[in-house]
């Protein structure tokens, strides 16, 4: 296993550990409230901020995987080799936004470190620090992309940087049926 996949699978646990103890938390507050008239005042306060967390390293995810939301009608139809240049134009503007976000996500955290959050009485630089990793790590994930293409080390499938829901999958995988039994009939 390499550090890639290593870095890929904490990530997951990662966000695996955010979302049960933001269940957790919710779910004993909503049943200390329901039936004891009381609840766990830091309770929605950590869950806020784990939910910060996981929408980030998420984030992540989905870049690495190629799963973010993206309208790819028009590249799909593109000879092979422009949508390498598209590939290199998304990157490259991936790469500069992310900087631009990195930057102001850094100058948040440092403006945020002496405060502290009402609850927790955490300082706050702990939960914007979170869009400053994000940033630096979809600035990585488009340069590495960038080098993959560079050095021919990527597929002509990876051109196209979003991938089909299991839905557009199951549809085609319908339509392929149905294009077959007419012909049969």
């Amino acid at each position: 296993m390499n550090f890639s996949q290593m870095l890929n699978r904490l990530l997951h646990a990662t966000i695996a550990i955010c979302l049960s103890c933001m269940s957790i938390f919710v779910f004993g507050n909503v049943v200390l409230r329901y039936f004891f008239n009381s609840g766990i005042t830091w309770a929605e306060e950590a869950s806020r901020y784990l939910f910060i967390w996981l929408i980030f390293l998420g984030a992540i995810v989905a870049s690495r995987e190629n799963a973010h939301l993206g309208v790819d009608t028009l590249v799909k139809r593109l000879s092979v080799n422009t949508r390498r240049k598209v590939f290199i134009i998304n990157n490259i503007l991936l790469a500069i936004t992310m900087g631009l976000c990195a930057d102001g996500a850094w100058k948040l955290t440092l403006l945020t470190t002496s405060q502290t959050s009402a609850s927790l009485d955490l300082p706050l630089a702990y939960v914007y620090v979170s869009g400053f990793i994000c940033s630096v790590a979809m600035v990585v994930i488009a340069l590495v992309n960038l080098y993959r293409l560079l050095t021919r080390k990527i597929n002509e499938d990876e051109l196209v940087m979003s991938v089909d829901s299991e839905d557009v999958k199951f549809i085609d995988q319908a339509a392929g049926e149905t294009k077959e039994g007419v012909k049969k009939s």
